[in-house]
């Protein structure tokens, strides 16, 4: 009698357990909310992580912090240990910097004109730059870029030695021709380098730039078209003219007659020690389990240059969905059938040195990653978009059905996505042939991106809970595929 009240007890609780089991992954979907991201990203934010640029203390403190989070939620380290994959890095100490246009007079008895730059406003210092002070004529060269198995020198017949370049963002676009392996940054200041330039001027936005090597002796500030203009006035040129003859193939190099003074102080740090931040959430199938899907963003920021960024939107708040993400899964009772790996990259902004080091150091699983979700400025705006969704369309499918079972967002689309020109962390892993899917926000200003007024209050916090819930329940589904 006793043994039939216990089978049937059991038989009772399993009928009640069942259903609950089966709607846990809705129940904890419901359960994530605004508040608690935005606040993993107020405090990624803070004046006590200075910026987070990596190799710094601010950086460091962010990572731990990070990472005590993951044991608290009770994920499993996978490199080490305390969750923290070590590389080194080298980084810029940006103390002081200044930048001044010098026009030349207009008669024979004035003096030139001296226009003092104001920094983020006219200029910014790069996280790249070498230290000192250049005076000199300013030389434009075009888009700064030497390929002659295209066909196209911006240095050809211009002498640039001791003077200061000014280059234009990106590259010519002709047809049949690919400039692809010329879109990053570097081959710009590698080509200055060369041709014994004494500074560099890049014409783009007046914010802090990153994704560059080191360039000692060759100081530089990023601007926009405002110094642009004031460099290009004397020769009778406007940035938009410029940039619509070199982007359609038309090679334009000249001495602008304008001189400029660049003036930059602060030390550089090379090899300092870093962290990607990295735990895991086992499967439950014991074959399945070998394989899984990395979320991941970057956790790093621009710094204190000379003023503390806090680098709200760029990324913590992708940082803070990947930690929002790690959270709802570690509430499961019953995991999915895969392995979940959660990646938080340093190094970044400097040239996606933390992804680019873990994509060559993966997991010692039998099975490389089967994708890979990046989350990168996934906090201003309305509206999501998924980079890879067309490419790679079996999560980005499954995303859009838990959108329209649940409404979560009314504006979800997909697009294709490549590693050629890419500067997000999605990138090392598509170099190794791993499906990547990158998910960007829509319908806010990308305002203060790269600068101090990248600060919390422009981030709104319920897109944040929206990608939180829709890859939650998308990415249970396809790990249990």
């Amino acid at each position: 009698m006793k043994y039939k009240r216990f089978v049937l007890s059991v038989a009772v609780f399993l009928l009640i357990l069942l259903p609950v089991l089966a709607d846990e992954p809705e129940n904890v979907m419901k359960s994530i909310n605004a508040g608690d991201i935005f606040e993993l990203n107020k405090i990624l934010a803070s004046p006590d992580m200075k910026g987070r640029l990596s190799g710094t203390d601010g950086y460091d403190k962010a990572a731990k912090w990070t990472a005590a989070k993951f044991k608290r939620w009770r994920l499993k380290p996978v490199y080490g240990k305390d969750f923290l994959q070590p590389f080194e890095v080298g980084y810029n100490e940006m103390r002081e910097t200044h930048f001044s246009v010098i026009l030349p007079p207009k008669d024979k008895e004035e003096k030139p004109q001296v226009l003092a730059m104001e920094i983020y406003k006219d200029f910014c210092p790069t996280l790249y730059g070498g230290f000192g002070q250049v005076e000199a004529d300013v030389v434009f060269v075009g888009f700064g870029l030497t390929a002659p198995e295209l066909g196209w020198d911006d240095y050809r017949d211009i002498d640039v030695k001791g003077k200061i370049v000014a280059t234009l963002h990106g590259t010519p676009q002709i047809e049949g021709k690919d400039f692809s392996k010329y879109v990053e940054r570097q081959p710009k200041l590698d080509s200055a380098v060369k041709h014994e330039a004494a500074g560099l001027i890049l014409i783009n936005r007046a914010v802090v730039s990153g994704s560059g090597n080191y360039m000692e002796g060759l100081p530089m500030v990023m601007v926009g078209d405002k110094v642009a203009n004031l460099l290009f006035k004397p020769k009778g040129y406007d940035i938009q003219s410029v940039k619509a003859l070199l982007r359609d193939g038309n090679p334009l190099s000249f001495e602008t007659g304008v001189k400029a003074m660049i003036h930059t102080i602060g030390a550089h740090h090379d090899k300092a020690l870093t962290f990607n931040v990295v735990g895991m959430l086992e499967g439950s199938d014991p074959e399945l389990r070998n394989e899984y899907i990395i979320f991941g963003g970057h956790l790093d920021s621009m710094g204190p240059w000379p003023v503390v960024h806090p680098g709200a939107s760029d990324n913590a708040s992708g940082s803070a969905v990947v930690m929002g993400l790690a959270h709802a899964f570690s509430r499961l009772k019953k995991r999915p059938k895969r392995s979940i790996v959660f990646a938080l990259f340093a190094a970044e902004e400097t040239g996606l040195r933390g992804s680019k080091h873990m994509a060559s150091n993966l997991p010692e699983f039998p099975s490389k990653p089967i994708l890979m979700s990046n989350h990168d400025m996934n906090g201003v705006g309305t509206s999501v978009y998924v980079a890879g969704g067309k490419t790679y369309p079996e999560l980005y499918e499954i995303i859009l059905k838990v959108n329209a079972k649940y409404k979560i967002n009314e504006n979800i689309s997909g697009g294709t996505i490549s590693h050629i020109g890419g500067n997000s962390d999605y990138v090392p892993f598509m170099e190794k042939k791993i499906p990547a899917l990158s998910t960007w926000v829509r319908g806010g200003q990308r305002y203060g991106i790269h600068t101090k007024e990248d600060s919390i209050y422009v981030i709104t916090p319920k897109i944040m809970e929206d990608i939180v819930r829709l890859y939650f329940v998308a990415g249970y589904q396809f790990a249990n595929k």
